[in-house]
């Protein structure tokens, strides 16, 4: 997807993901306490990236996530796991969550949890795997492979080949070859 070439709509489109993401945060904060948390703000910072890629384009959207969405959501999920179990180990329950209460000379009274913990780990696997679907999904319908070299290597098979592609016959294995005669 190519960037539109109106800069009133990239620069709106900036200031949007910019509002959505210090919204998702307010989400991301109030969870552990009221409704929200870490599935709701994950989604807002998911649409946000939508956004941001109808306004600059997907390649740019591309080099400046440098991070593959798939390692943001296995580094999220490695939090939440670890949040749960670390309590196990301490002999409480599974899941429980603590909490430190101080008071600040600035922000007053201040509560940090474990709760918020594991809302920024979902948070960070909500955001990864939409992210994914969603870039997969958008370069696949422009005719683009959904996967860069780099990631074709880490998620396909040594015998697989992508569809978007044909690869010459004399790139393929010779059981592929034998099949396709």
């Amino acid at each position: 997807m190519n960037a539109p070439n109106s800069f009133i709509f990239q620069a709106v489109v900036r200031l949007i993901f910019f509002l959505i993401n210090i919204f998702a945060v307010y989400l991301l904060q109030r969870g552990h306490n009221w409704p929200g948390g870490g599935f709701i703000a994950g989604l807002a910072t998911a649409i946000s990236l939508i956004l941001l890629s109808l306004g600059i384009g997907l390649k740019s959207l591309h080099r400046i996530m440098k991070i593959d969405p798939a390692r943001i959501a296995f580094t999220g999920l490695t939090i939440a796991v670890l949040i749960g179990v670390a309590p196990v180990l301490f002999g409480h329950a599974f899941l429980e969550h603590f909490s430190v209460h101080f008071q600040s000379p600035i922000l007053g009274e201040v509560h940090i949890g474990t709760a918020l913990l594991f809302d920024s780990g979902v948070y960070l696997v909500v955001v990864g795997i939409a992210a994914k679907i969603i870039f997969v999904l958008a370069k696949s319908t422009q005719g683009l492979g959904g996967l860069v070299r780099e990631e074709q290597r880490r998620y396909s098979s040594v015998r697989e080949r992508p569809i978007e592609e044909d690869a010459p016959d004399e790139q393929m294995e010779p059981e592929s070859r034998e099949r396709k005669q």
